[in-house]
């Protein structure tokens, strides 16, 4: 998503125009990420996917069509799955795709601000009216700052009040959304806008360099986050051994956390060699706003030491939030297996759902 975004800025610096498709709305089985978007450019060159096959096709000539005419396109497209088969695809479903118009010389360069709030690990999101045509000022396009800041206006006050009762829920899922506009938004009965969520990418700070660790740093990586180890020991926390990691750090587990920039699109995870290590991990991190808490081992590990922590005066709340045993019950057994659950669950956790599991977890370590 950021490489897409970047593209958009450095091609609007550069005076280019083009046509952005994003996928705003889907029901069923579809064959690209929820956040698909793609770029076609003036002279022909193309960035990013929006699903491949038949589908890209046409959403390829969209933007041709955009860039020919200036009006932006709304497409809906429906595919079953023997139609997917056929044309490429893996999968049937239905999907609405906007593409819009980018002019260099838009007056409001909103794009700027999403990069620039990831940059600063802020939450932010970018409601876009969609309409046919945008004027110079980029009138229909409004930024939103998890702070309350705003930049733009959709139209009319009315209007951004309405988008900005959304912002909460778009945020926390982390997924677009397209809703109607109430007819008091002064924009007409069928007004819809794409609220689209941007946040700061998700640090994962591992706690422990051993076989388990490194599996999960090496599988969570993959799946964009931003991979931090760390061990007091630097035979275990070191660029050969886990060349996957962003950062190896070596530090002691009690100290190093006055060092780490935890905010709440943190992960922190305790795999370290001994329940000692682990239990001071976990004491750290319910200190901090980390998003998600989570530990190897197994229930009755966890008994003991949440009953030692609590009684130093920790957060009980934070401990009855923190994941262990750690990882979706897929009945793992080796490293790789338990990092393919524990990512599992990260990656559950970051796209907002809720800590409920209805089955047994299977435990991990001591």
């Amino acid at each position: 998503m950021e490489d897409i975004l970047t593209e958009i800025v450095r091609r609007k610096e550069q005076g280019e125009r083009m046509a952005l498709a994003s996928l705003v709305w889907s029901t069923g089985s579809i064959p690209m990420s929820e956040r698909a978007k793609m770029i076609v450019a003036e002279e022909g060159d193309i960035v990013g996917t929006i699903g491949g096959g038949c589908l890209e096709a046409e959403v390829l000539n969209a933007g041709r069509t955009a860039l020919e005419t200036g009006e932006n396109q709304l497409m809906r497209y429906t595919m079953t799955e023997k139609q997917a088969g056929e044309s490429g695809l893996n999968c049937g479903g239905s999907v609405r795709i906007y593409t819009e118009v980018i002019e260099p010389d838009e007056g409001a360069d909103f794009y700027s601000r999403v990069l620039a709030a990831r940059q600063a690990r802020s939450g932010c999101a970018l409601a876009t009216l969609l309409k046919s045509r945008f004027d110079a000022t980029g009138e229909g396009r409004l930024w939103l700052g998890a702070d309350g800041s705003i930049y733009g206006s959709l139209g009319t006050s009315e209007a951004d009040l309405q988008v900005e009762e959304h912002l909460p829920e778009v945020l926390e899922r982390e997924r677009g959304l397209v809703c109607a506009l109430d007819p008091s938004a002064e924009l007409g009965e069928t007004a819809e806008v794409f609220i689209e969520p941007f946040l700061p990418e998700p640090v994962l700070y591992v706690f422990g360099g051993g076989h388990v660790g490194g599996q999960i740093c090496a599988l969570a990586k993959n799946v964009g986050f931003r991979v931090v180890l760390i061990d007091d020991r630097p035979i275990f926390a070191n660029p050969e051994r886990h060349p996957q990691a962003d950062e190896c750090l070596v530090a002691g587990m009690e100290e190093v956390f006055a060092d780490l920039p935890i905010d709440d699109q943190s992960y922190i995870i305790a795999a370290t060699r001994g329940h000692q290590h682990d239990e001071i991990v976990v004491e750290g991190a319910i200190k901090t706003p980390a998003r998600y808490i989570g530990m190897l081992g197994s229930e009755r590990k966890k008994l003991i030491l949440w009953r030692r922590i609590a009684e130093r005066g920790g957060d009980s709340q934070r401990l009855d939030a923190v994941f262990a045993p750690i990882g979706v019950n897929i009945g793992a057994d080796t490293p790789a297996e338990i990092a393919v659950s524990v990512v599992a669950e990260l990656i559950e956790q970051r796209r907002g759902t809720p800590k409920v599991w209805k089955t047994k977890r299977k435990t991990h370590g001591g």
